[in-house]
């Protein structure tokens, strides 16, 4: 008996794709779940249950282990590098590695993630390395371990290697679309992890497989180099919800575990990607006088922007670092135009009245 029958016999009338369209209406009287998510990251939401979370970069630009730590995090310490958990109980995480040798993902395992954790939880981190298999294998075996183990949090590194070709445009919307409902449906947060172009200067994910996580993914972070002598940088490049702010900088330290740099000045690259030598024992006197170009006030905004192009400071956290020094040493004082409300800069060994 087909199941139209069944339903009839029942005294249901069967499902037409209005009713199926209808059930997917949204309304302002709708009454749904609150988005969760599992991390806070300064302060601002991140990495939410039921969608999709983009981690890219170039080749060895620090996206594993920034990945480390968040599954650290997950399992382990509630606090790490600015990273807060949201939950005070850990998460059971899913990770599943695709492309380093099975060597490499125990090293991390057992050298990075556990250490940094604090504790040995493998009830709690299900690893997994699948590099050996083939494309259709592999995608088959990340939804039998999503459907069995119902992890919180999910590592697919990387999910170029659930495909064929990178520049499939239908390879790559069937598994976007599979990874959406397997997120949705099992209520956890699936992180993509995929390389960005070769070129330095084009930031975009590779193939059709990273233009459809651009447009489908909740959030994006971008890992990279900060400068020649081993910082890393994380910056969340896009966000459907809170945008965050902040950057994550951090070195490796002697046991190869990650550090936060506090106070961070970004070494500047030149226009064909080039290290361009950072600037060292700054004059503050003279660098806000040269970037105020003859002036004695100028709005914060034209002040930042001369400033950063002048001396390479390519981090706006570092220039207001260096504005706070510069008040503290009274080179400079900050003051609000009383018509426009702006906020303007004044150098203080000038005598002119403010406006």
């Amino acid at each position: 008996m087909n199941q139209t029958n069944f339903n009839l016999i029942k005294g249901q009338m069967p499902k037409t794709d209005i009713d199926r369209l209808m059930e997917k209406r949204i309304t302002k009287e709708s009454t749904l779940p609150p988005l969760k998510p599992l991390f806070k990251m300064f302060d601002s939401p991140c990495f939410y249950r039921g969608e999709l979370t983009a981690d890219c970069g170039k080749a060895k630009s620090g996206k594993t282990t920034f990945l480390s730590l968040i599954m650290s995090c997950a399992i382990g310490q509630k606090d790490l590098l600015n990273l807060v958990r949201t939950s005070d109980d850990p998460l059971k995480v899913l990770w599943i590695d695709t492309e380093q040798s099975q060597q490499s993902t125990q090293e991390i395992l057992s050298k990075r993630i556990f250490p940094m954790a604090d504790n040995d939880l493998n009830e709690r981190l299900f690893a997994f390395n699948l590099r050996g298999m083939g494309y259709e294998a592999r995608s088959k075996m990340v939804t039998i371990a999503i459907n069995h183990i119902k992890p919180d949090l999910v590592i697919i590194d990387g999910i170029k290697d659930l495909m064929t070709d990178i520049n499939d445009a239908v390879q790559a919307t069937i598994i976007m679309e599979h990874l959406m409902a397997l997120a949705e449906v099992n209520n956890c947060c699936i992180v993509c992890v995929l390389h960005q172009n070769k070129s330095e200067a084009d930031r975009n994910m590779r193939g059709s497989i990273g233009t459809e996580l651009t447009n489908k993914a909740f959030e994006v972070f971008q890992c990279e180099m900060a400068d020649e002598s081993g910082v890393f940088k994380v910056v969340q490049t896009y966000s459907r919800k809170q945008k965050m702010k902040q950057k994550l900088y951090y070195q490796l330290d002697d046991n190869g575990l990650p550090t936060v740099c506090d106070n961070y000045c970004e070494q500047p690259r030149d226009e064909k990607g080039r290290w361009v030598k950072k600037t060292v024992n700054l004059d503050l006197a003279r660098f806000f006088n040269d970037a105020m170009e003859g002036r004695t006030q100028r709005k914060f905004n034209e002040l930042m922007a001369v400033a950063m192009k002048k001396y390479g400071v390519s981090d706006a956290q570092a220039y207001y670092r260096l504005v706070r020094e510069a008040e503290e040493q009274g080179i400079i004082r900050k003051m609000e135009h009383p018509d426009t409300k702006d906020t303007w800069v004044e150098l203080t060994d000038d005598n002119a009245l403010p406006f």
